[in-house]
């Protein structure tokens, strides 16, 4: 093993394994740096492997910098390296960060500033006031409801909603403080419950903020009363007025928190110090809320703030501000949420001030992100956006397709120097389908097809609603572009188009569909379309065409004779024949392959997204997917007359009864050139399931995964003629299921 250091951000980075020959070295690196209490980086994106031998090293690292004041950052660790953490429960021990940039933002934020020692003497009353030397800050205000992380938000105090929200709510936003990593909620007019929220990531976590003011990070100054009694709030705010008036001239605001360490009644106030210079620039900046909020209060000596009432408060002597939050702001020590109070008693207390010399729009200081004119993206995606292109200076996100789980973006990022980077694909749906997506890519896509496939480079998650970042494998650089199958499918012939689905289902996905391993499977519940996405089909059917789920049969228009009712089919028979079992050849399917999860770039190398629904199942899942998109979701039917007629010229199609058998039609009409097209590669379709299933003919496991897709098509945002399409197809194959499956006499 090698280690390379940086001394200017004192950072380790071994370069191979670390294992009990090579920990030695890792000793030896952390001693070149000399015992100035600051903290040091260990950068594992080039470490595979960490022994026991190690962590004892780390350990006693992170033991040394502890007691200096300092801490260890582990930045960039491999999932394996995590899990050794994990399974030895060291894992909330260490502090870990994604990147090394990560860590340093970290690490400059809670840098211990230098500060000036002065007394304050007011009346017979002294002050102790340690005053920072580099006390100019730049605060922020946001407005426009936007979700703002914690770190964004720094210490801060406004209007907004609870972190589980993610779009505005019906009822008026609370009023909150920010502390470190917790954060106070309140409704101003004091009737609801109050409550708080505490986060472990703060830079990965956040809230609706509807207004707010921020005041950084770093306290401005302390003020330590000696042995004064303070016993009401007007008391503080004439300190803080003579603190502001000779050492704080012109700042606009004051945010103060206020510890008090009476055993009694132990508590920290995060309080605005509320005067002229706040009113005016509230107004000044249109923070309406605010405004009419201190003009409500003009004249009287409450407090605008929250206290938190707490079990214990241990006297902070070398903590931080940042560590005595951390360390008392706790689900187990917060007792309650209260306004703050004019009245109190205390021997014992401590004041830190954060000031904003000046304050500028929150919203310009964050990662930009564009679109174009006819798109704006919900305020809890571009959070998610934010975080999950942390390493970029500005993307531009394209809406690429929207389907009834998820948000997919084509995605152009650019790094901090301004050089494109790589096209990537975000996309955005419920958590645990991201999760599942992401676990699926890993378990299912890259053991197999890693040189074609998707890579998904992080996840990040909201609420309930979760991000994952996709990166193309094998694709060039900045230049290259990419196509979605659908795009190249409507613009291209049969000629072109027949080698590009030859090298995706015969070449691309072979270490899937190739390796058939025969089990038995359940074909009627694996393909149930009502399990999955789409328990509403029966309800929908009934609003689009008045068919009832309970009808065994309906009259079609199309073709002019009473008919099985899929929806009844579907209801009824697939629950009678639920847990009728065949033996099977079952591959990994992709479980939902459209056109739309198959990307080209321009080299026509292939590239396939979205493994959340991918698993091992029937070998003929994908094909009879594609099928239904192909002769169903694409069918060029505008009106009656085309719709009777394409089913007409269709209908043979479900009459055979094996499934390497497919009638030859020439197709006429109008749309003759498309329907041919779609029809030639529905064949292919077959043809390649055939192949799969080792030139087996038995046609009912195609059937029941062409109708898990065919089925819920009338769900779909499509126009009505197509879904009218659907529900005859699926009636076609539900009859030619009955007579595949009927009793021989």
């Amino acid at each position: 093993m090698n280690v390379m250091t940086d001394s200017d951000n004192r950072c380790i980075s071994p370069m191979g394994r670390i294992d009990a020959n090579s920990s030695s070295e890792l000793d030896k690196a952390f001693s070149l740096f000399p015992e100035n209490d600051r903290d040091i980086i260990v950068d594992f994106s080039n470490c595979p492997y960490l022994a026991s031998a190690g962590i004892r090293v780390l350990l006693k690292t992170k033991k040394r910098l502890v007691a200096g004041q300092a801490d260890l950052f582990l930045t960039s660790v491999p999932a394996d390296i995590w899990q050794v953490f994990e399974t030895a429960g060291l894992h909330n021990l260490f502090c870990f960060k994604t990147n090394m940039e990560e860590a340093l933002q970290q690490i400059r934020s809670s840098k211990k500033p230098k500060s000036t020692s002065r007394t304050l003497v007011i009346g017979s009353d002294n002050f102790s006031l340690d005053i920072r030397d580099d006390y100019n800050n730049e605060g922020h205000i946001w407005s426009g409801n936007e979700i703002v992380s914690y770190d964004e938000l720094g210490f801060a105090a406004g209007f907004g909603y609870p972190a589980e929200t993610c779009v505005k709510s019906v009822n008026e936003p609370s009023f909150f403080v920010v502390a470190g990593n917790c954060t106070g909620f309140i409704q101003p007019d004091g009737i609801s419950e109050a409550d708080f929220r505490l986060t472990s990531d703060p830079g990965k976590t956040g809230f609706l903020v509807s207004e707010a003011l921020s005041f950084g990070h770093q306290p401005a100054a302390i003020i330590i009363p000696d042995g004064v009694q303070l016993n009401h709030q007007s008391k503080i705010s004439e300190v803080v007025n003579q603190v502001k008036q000779h050492y704080m001239i012109g700042s606009p605001a004051l945010l103060l928190v206020v510890a008090d360490f009476s055993p009694q009644s132990p508590s920290v106030s995060v309080i605005l110090h509320h005067d002229e210079a706040l009113k005016i620039s509230t107004a000044l900046h249109g923070l309406t809320r605010f405004t009419k909020w201190l003009i409500q209060n003009k004249g009287t000596t409450h407090p605008i703030g929250l206290k938190f009432k707490l079990s214990t408060l241990k006297e902070p002597h070398t903590l931080s501000l940042h560590e005595l939050l951390r360390l008392h702001l706790t689900f187990e020590n917060i007792n309650e949420v209260v306004p703050a109070p004019p009245e109190f008693i205390t021997n014992n207390a401590r004041i830190w001030l954060l000031t904003a010399d000046t304050f500028t729009n929150g919203s310009a200081t964050r990662l930009p992100i564009e679109s174009d004119d006819s798109f704006t993206i919900e305020s809890h995606k571009a959070f998610l956006a934010r975080q999950i292109y942390s390493d970029s200076s500005r993307v531009f996100i394209k809406p690429l397709h929207g389907g009834f789980s998820a948000q997919t973006f084509q995605v152009s990022s650019f790094d901090h120097e301004g050089r494109k980077m790589r096209p990537t694909v975000m996309k955005i749906a419920h958590r645990d389908l991201i999760k599942r997506e992401s676990d699926h890519c890993r378990q299912f896509a890259l053991p197999y097809i890693f040189n074609n496939s998707a890579n998904v480079l992080g996840t990040v998650f909201y609420g309930d609603t979760g991000a994952l970042r996709y990166n193309f494998v094998g694709i060039g650089g900045e230049s290259s572009t990419l196509s979605w199958l659908t795009h190249i499918y409507q613009e291209e012939d049969l000629a072109t188009l027949e080698p590009i689905f030859d090298k995706i289902f015969l070449q691309i996905l072979k270490p899937w569909y190739g390796q058939p391993v025969l089990k038995a499977i359940q074909p009627y519940k694996d393909h149930d379309p009502t399990k999955t996405f789409f328990p509403h089909i029966y309800r929908t059917a009934e609003e689009l065409f008045g068919i009832s789920a309970d009808e065994p049969t309906i009259m079609v228009t199309e073709t002019g004779r009473q008919m099985l009712n899929p929806y009844w089919f579907l209801k009824h028979e697939y629950a009678r024949r639920c847990d009728e079992t065949i033996s099977y050849n079952t591959s990994i399917c992709h479980g939902d392959l459209n056109m739309q999860n198959i990307l080209l770039d321009e080299n026509r190398n292939v590239y396939l997204i979205d493994f959340s629904e991918t698993r091992p199942r029937s070998i003929v899942s994908d094909f009879a997917r594609l099928e239904a998109i192909l002769l169903v979701d694409n069918a060029p039917v505008a009106d009656d007359i085309e719709t009777t007629s394409y089913i007409k010229q269709l209908a043979p199609v479900y009459e055979s009864s094996r499934l390497d058998d497919l009638p030859t039609i020439l197709f006429d009409g109008h749309h003759k050139a498309v329907i041919t097209k779609n029809y030639n590669l529905t064949c292919r379709m077959r043809r390649y399931a055939f192949e799969c299933s080792q030139s087996n003919p038995d046609l009912i496991p195609y059937i029941l995964a062409l109708l898990e897709w065919t089925l819920p098509i009338v769900c779909y945002g499509l126009p009505i003629h197509n879904k009218r399409v659907s529900m005859v197809v699926a009636s076609l194959l539900c009859e030619q299921l009955s007579r595949l499956t009927a009793p021989r006499a």
